[in-house]
């Protein structure tokens, strides 16, 4: 979720990106791509996901409404991925922010400069605290701290991809939530 303040300079800018309302299962980008774009979810439900040896599908990230999802490596490195980014929910309405374009603004106006750096600053944070909590605590606890975070989520986002999410089969979830009622 991104702060008051980041929205408000958001807001002043949006206009100059293009939005699209995506429908569940469009792929915003492809595996094994290179990553150029940020993309600011207005409304809906969007994961960064990736297939592992078995072609099995895993979700590796999930962002909603009024916030950024990026594969940052991707954008910043110029190497392609092993991810995607996913549309999870109908009707989201997502702008596309290539990051050349971001980087033009950023040189004219520091409170883009100063955005961006919160933007980076906020990933690289949430992602180290994600790896954490994935290392550390139990499927309980990682399970009631996503249920405090996102309630909204259990009735927007297939269980699959929550579970995966919390770095659990859909099995150990469905005893998670058993155990909680």
């Amino acid at each position: 979720m991104v702060s008051e303040k980041n929205l408000k300079i958001i807001e002043n800018v949006i206009h100059l990106f293009d939005s699209h309302i995506y429908r569940k299962k469009e792929i915003l980008m492809d595996i094994d791509q290179v990553h150029r774009d940020l993309f600011y979810i207005k409304k809906g439900v969007v994961r960064i996901f990736y297939y592992d040896e078995k072609a099995q599908d895993h979700t590796h990230w999930i962002s909603s409404d009024h916030s950024f999802i990026a594969l940052f490596s991707s954008v910043l490195s110029g190497k392609a991925v092993p991810f995607g980014i996913e549309v999870i929910e109908d009707n989201s309405e997502i702008f596309r922010l290539p990051y050349r374009e971001l980087l033009e603004l950023k040189s004219n106006n520091p409170e883009i400069q100063q955005f961006m750096e919160d933007l980076f600053a906020e990933s690289l944070i949430t992602m180290g605290s994600r790896l954490m909590d994935l290392q550390i605590k139990t499927t309980d606890q990682r399970y009631n701290d996503f249920v405090a975070a996102h309630p909204d989520w259990l009735q927007r986002i297939n269980l699959g991809y929550i579970a995966g999410y919390l770095g659990m089969t859909q099995q150990q979830l469905s005893k998670v939530r058993a155990q909680q009622k």
